[in-house]
């Protein structure tokens, strides 16, 4: 790694370091109802083998979403590289009584050996990272041989005057109801171009990342029941903005 890429990488770490505090309180992010915890779930046990498995986390967070399989019944590893949400994760697994384990490395090149994991899993990751075609082809090489991964992803923003609109609007509100600048927290333009999928990651391009890496069985998974869902528990300021094209991508090794 570059010194360059390095200090790029300690920059996302701050940004992420900050938003832990309140990262399970934002839309999407969180899991705001049973309903959606089931309904994630459901998805997740679609895709999986049987048995009990051996699942990363990568690019946890607060681990959200592996905690989901702890609650399956699977062995849950979590790594990010931001200390303040590995310890919201530690803090949420003790509490729930999980023994998830949790490391502190970079997702695109997990520190794990090869033919480590059944599943390796993310949420909202791809878009955030400096090499996503790296990272999938690494993240292939710690699956063990029929494992799988699973990438959740979407389209944050599109460029369309639609989209314009209903960020302006919602932008708006937000300052009005919680006095806060909603745009607060965002990479800055640096950080944004180096970053290829900085407005998110349309299916195809995940497609792209998933063949070039190898990997077979490639499935595309619409999310937009998870988004309605999410979307109940939501108020008008953070509905209105809430329209992306939001997508489950898996595949098999």
């Amino acid at each position: 790694m570059t010194t360059q890429e390095n200090q790029i990488k300690q920059t996302i770490t701050r940004v992420w370091d900050i938003s832990s505090e309140t990262y399970d309180s934002y839309e999407g992010h969180g899991i705001q109802s049973e309903t959606e915890r089931e309904a994630w779930k459901n998805v997740f046990k679609s895709l999986l083998p049987p048995g009990k498995l051996k699942v990363l986390d990568v690019g946890c967070g607060t681990c959200e979403i592996g905690l989901l399989f702890a609650e399956m019944g699977h062995q849950v590893t979590g790594l990010d590289l931001s200390e303040k949400m590995l310890a919201k994760a530690r803090e949420k697994a003790s509490r729930k009584g999980f023994d998830s384990t949790f490391k502190k490395g970079d997702a695109e090149a997990p520190p794990f050996e090869a033919d480590t994991f059944d599943v390796v899993v993310n949420r909202h990751l791809l878009w955030t990272l400096p090499h996503p075609d790296t990272a999938v082809q690494n993240w292939k090489k710690v699956l063990i041989k029929g494992g799988v991964l699973i990438v959740v992803d979407g389209v944050w923003n599109d460029g369309s005057l639609e989209t314009r609109a209903r960020r302006l609007v919602s932008d708006f509100c937000t300052l009005l109801v919680e006095r806060r600048n909603p745009r607060k927290g965002h990479y800055s333009r640096e950080i944004d171009s180096e970053l290829p999928n900085r407005h998110g990651v349309p299916p195809e391009k995940m497609f792209e990342y998933f063949r070039a890496a190898g990997l077979k069985n490639i499935k595309d998974l619409d999310l937009k029941d998870i988004m309605g869902l999410q979307k109940k528990k939501m108020p008008f300021r953070k509905r209105i903005a809430y329209n992306y094209d939001y997508h489950l991508i898996y595949g098999k090794k």
